[in-house]
This record gives structure tokens, C-alpha cells and sequence, in this order.
């Protein structure tokens, strides 16, 4: 296929109390099955954990022109992988960035609005409980993973681009079971990586087919 469909994954640093962020390993794992895919040419990218550099990051992420972007969050007390619907207009913090900045309340947009996922997240889904426990939330915190989130699908709705955005929340995989310092001392939920990541692949290339099939339909109009 002459033009492959542009994905950028992307993961968080390690940040607060724990020493690792599985969406890391989950992101080069995905990279490593698809880097040889004949329709997607993917890449991946590790968002700091700062106030101060997420707008300008994610920003950064438009200048190649991706045709999907799926974001990877860290949510250390969720029980499966939550395909989020909303962006909270708020920054709240529970912890310091890795900043050390704390804020409470503020506004990421003054006078904005919550934004919603614009993709057919049932479909998403459906196709991801095939692999791993799923479901759609509508709460992606107000912490870095909800800024995250605010910034692509606020830049997307001002300036009514076509890019794919998606985030997605997971907690520990079982590959930091003895690992992670904080599973020893707290009682979290672990998913199998294996199928977060099959779920992951099989998102991506659901979305890419529908671009594809947009793009040929408009061929033959």
C-alpha cells in the first residue's frame, strides 16, 4: 500500500508514587506487532507528566498529519481497560506533576465546555472485550491523562480535523506483579498485558480499515 495510515501511540512517564507506567511496555509491544503492518506506519511517543508541556506536546504530535492518535493513560484503580468518552474541562490534582505542581479546579479552557469522543466507542468496544475486560467510562480523572485528552479533542474540534482520537485508560499488567513496589503494599487490579495489547491492535486496525473505506468510497464518487 503506496500511503500506509498514520498512527501515533502514545504513552505517559513514570510519574507519582509508582516507579513504573505499564502503558509504556504496552505501547512498545503494539509498535513492535504493527511495525511491519501494510496499512498502518505506526509510531510512539512518551508524554511528560507536566502541566506546563502537555498542550505543546500534543500539538507537536498534528505536524506529521496523523490519521489516528490513541492515547494511553495509567489508572492505577481501574478493575478493566476504559475506553474514555469525556474530556472535563478542569485540571485537578490528587498528586503533584512531575513539576510539583498542584493545582485544584482550574479551568483548561477559560469558559470552555467538556468535550466528547467523537468515534463509534461501542464498536471500539465490543472489539476490545474480545481480548480484555473493557468498557466505556466517562471519567478520565482531571489529572494529566483528562489534559491529555482535552488538548487532541480540543484541537481537533477547533480546527475540524479528521484525525481518529481515541484514550484509553489500563491499570498494572501482570507483568509488574513482583515488579511494581506499590502491588505489593495495595490491593490493584492487574490485566492480562497480552490481551490489552491485542485489544489495542485490533482497535487500531478497525479504525484504519475505516479510513481506508472512506477514502476509497470518495474515490469512486
Amino acid at each position: 500500500m503506496a500511503n500506509k495510515i498514520k498512527v501515533i501511540l502514545t504513552s505517559f512517564e513514570q510519574f507519582y508514587k509508582y516507579k513504573y507506567n505499564p502503558t509504556i511496555t504496552v505501547s512498545e509491544k503494539v509498535e513492535s506487532i504493527l511495525k511491519y503492518s501494510n496499512i498502518l506506519n505506526i509510531s510512539t511517543k512518551v508524554m511528560q507528566c507536566k502541566y506546563s508541556t502537555i498542550k505543546d506536546e500534543v500539538y507537536h504530535l498534528y505536524k506529521s498529519d496523523p490519521d489516528i492518535i490513541l492515547s494511553l493513560g495509567l489508572g492505577a484503580a481501574r478493575t478493566s481497560l476504559n475506553i474514555e468518552s469525556l474530556a472535563q474541562n478542569e485540571y485537578n490534582s490528587l498528586a503533584p506533576d512531575n513539576e510539583g505542581i498542584v493545582l485544584k479546579g482550574n479551568p483548561i479552557i477559560e469558559k470552555g465546555k467538556n468535550l466528547l469522543n467523537t468515534l463509534n466507542l461501542k464498536d471500539l468496544e465490543s472489539i476490545s472485550n474480545n481480548y480484555v475486560s473493557s468498557a466505556i467510562s466517562n471519567n478520565a480523572g482531571k489529572f494529566m491523562c483528562n489534559a491529555n485528552f482535552y488538548w487532541n479533542q480540543y484541537k481537533i474540534n477547533n480546527e475540524n480535523l479528521s484525525t481518529k482520537y481515541l484514550f484509553i485508560h489500563i491499570p498494572f499488567t501482570d507483568e509488574y506483579v513482583g515488579k511494581e513496589p506499590v502491588l505489593k503494599n495495595e490491593d490493584l487490579p492487574i490485566l492480562s498485558k497480552n490481551g490489552i495489547v491485542n485489544a489495542i491492535v485490533n482497535i487500531l486496525e478497525h479504525l484504519s480499515k475505516q479510513i481506508i473505506n472512506s477514502k476509497t468510497s470518495e474515490i469512486k464518487v
